[in-house]
């Protein structure tokens, strides 16, 4: 808020967010959970807990992928596109040129815009994502021993690469897990209505 810089890791934002959690509860245990990066955050925040001698009862997780996901390689890309031919057809030539068209002129839109309501909360709002997408890589995943229950849609595939690998939109990896199996001690997976950003709105 106001003039206080966006924390610049999420072992930091978890610390602070544990200063005002312990203001209504001094020990655990502690029920815990975040959606999408903020399950992240919540898992820093288990972390710190335990390390502490705290009990976690339990992690919650709403569709929170890992930090940082594998690379597409060329030969991914290579088939991504050959599916979408393989979809669209001839067909699809005209449309990724009208999207690319479109996204650069989105990306000049928003260019204009962006000049034209320059206030310090709009500068401070993307102050908070580039610090949050800045800490994403610096993340390192600790195995965490405790439960969590991961609530996450249904998997919509797109695309599906060699060995098995999956992707859905905007070229995201899928997993049953969300990638957290190997970091945690016990995982339950929960499949619920909506998307990603739906999940979380009524009904």
């Amino acid at each position: 808020y106001g003039d206080m810089k966006p924390h610049e890791t999420f072992e930091d934002m978890a610390r602070d967010y544990l200063v005002e959690v312990r203001k209504v509860q001094a020990h655990g245990p502690y029920l815990l959970g975040g959606f999408s990066g903020g399950g992240i955050t919540a898992h820093a925040m288990a972390r710190q807990l335990q390390a502490e001698g705290e009990e976690v009862a339990l992690l919650v997780m709403l569709d929170t992928p890992l930090p940082t996901q594998p690379r597409l390689t060329t030969a991914d890309r290579a088939s991504i596109k050959l599916q979408d031919f393989r979809k669209e057809g001839l067909g699809y030539v005209n449309s990724w040129i009208r999207r690319r068209i479109e996204w650069e002129l989105k990306k000049l839109r928003s260019r204009f815009e962006e000049q034209g309501k320059a206030t310090s909360e709009q500068f401070h709002h993307e102050a908070i994502e580039a610090a949050f997408r800045a800490a994403l890589p610096r993340y390192r995943i600790v195995h965490y021993p405790g439960r969590v229950a991961l609530f996450r849609p249904v998997l919509r595939v797109l695309y599906g690469l060699r060995g098995g690998r999956l992707l859905g939109k905007g070229l995201q990896f899928l997993y049953p897990d969300n990638g957290w199996t190997p970091h945690v001690g016990e995982i339950a997976v929960h499949e619920v209505p909506g998307d990603h950003d739906s999940m979380v709105l009524e009904p």
